[in-house]
């Protein structure tokens, strides 16, 4: 870069940095003992620059000095600059901080809270010097204008701008609390029709899976119903009632022993929908998210063996 000529060209930092501190202390002595200058170099290095800038930057009283409008200003835009020079001086030469390469997620409160969370562990042991930042959202966030770099998303894969890859599907499964069966008896879908429906806000599942098996004198509307999924799992394991959940939510408490599927010869109905790993293709690119997205392969694996 070329440098400014004529009076556009920086005027000498020495007169600069003079001026600034006998601006910034109210005094020309006292600016000498913090340059370790003497009170007359400080002297002449302020006329230096008022010759420079043509200007007083001075009113010079009795027994004491005051800055010039002019001096006002140059000494506010001095102040500043200088303030920027002693912070990046501390910074360059202070020693250099380990850096901890992050990588943020986002994904459906369910999946995140129900399969994600409990997983997370696996990877920071693998990677301790790697964080996560996990944001549950309903909302599908944009990658490419965000700070996010990865999103595990549930749908039919069309995410147009963006590099996506199949994970894993999905089915809906029947699933209750042991001691909910163990109270009344649950031998068949039928007997359905004496217990609490559990379901999320997916509309008329409960109605497409007991018309599939042909199950008629079950009102599929009644029950309770919630908004987050994984809510609807969490209230089958505190023995709410018998909810209709996405496997891939209820994988762990069915392996855990905390829920059971009441009707094990029922097959799996898909829901139709995939779990898809989204990014851009510059932030795939990042060695902490290539590691995260080959760890979500690797822990996905175990949805895929129960036929998903």
């Amino acid at each position: 870069m070329e440098r400014p000529e004529g009076s556009l060209a920086l005027p000498p930092l020495a007169a600069l940095r003079a001026f600034e501190a006998a601006a910034r202390l109210s005094s020309f002595t006292r600016a000498a003992q913090e340059l370790c200058v003497t009170q007359t170099a400080i002297s002449h290095q302020v006329r230096l620059l008022e010759e420079t800038l043509g200007t007083a930057l001075f009113l010079r009283l009795a027994r004491r000095i005051e800055l010039t409008d002019s001096g006002k200003a140059w000494a506010a835009a001095l102040s500043d600059a200088f303030g920027r020079l002693y912070a990046a001086n501390r910074a360059l030469r202070a020693p250099a901080a380990r850096v901890r390469q992050a990588v943020s997620v986002t994904a459906l409160p369910s999946f995140a809270s129900r399969w994600l969370l409990p997983r997370l562990g696996r990877f920071l042991e693998e990677h301790p010097n790697a964080d996560l930042h996990i944001s549950p959202s309903q909302e599908l966030v944009d990658l490419q204008l965000s700070d996010f770099d990865v999103g595990i998303r549930y749908g039919a894969g069309k995410y147009p701008g963006l590099k996506a890859e199949r994970l894993c599907g999905d089915a809906w499964v029947v699933v209750c609390a042991p001691a909910l069966k163990r109270r009344a008896q649950l031998r068949t879908p039928r007997d359905l029709a004496r217990f609490t429906l559990l379901r999320d806000d997916e509309p008329d599942v409960w109605h497409a899976w007991l018309a599939a098996r042909g199950v008629g004198g079950v009102d599929p509307a009644r029950g309770q119903m919630f908004a987050d999924s994984g809510m609807v799992v969490e209230g089958a394991v505190r023995g709410q009632g018998v909810a209709l959940v996405r496997l891939s939510l209820a994988a762990d408490d069915l392996a855990a022993g905390r829920l059971i599927a009441p009707f094990p010869r029922a097959a799996l109905t898909p829901t139709g929908r995939s779990y898809y790993l989204v990014t851009t293709r510059l932030k795939a690119l990042r060695p902490e998210v290539l590691a995260f997205c080959a760890w979500l392969r690797r822990e996905v694996g175990a949805l895929r063996k129960l036929g998903l």
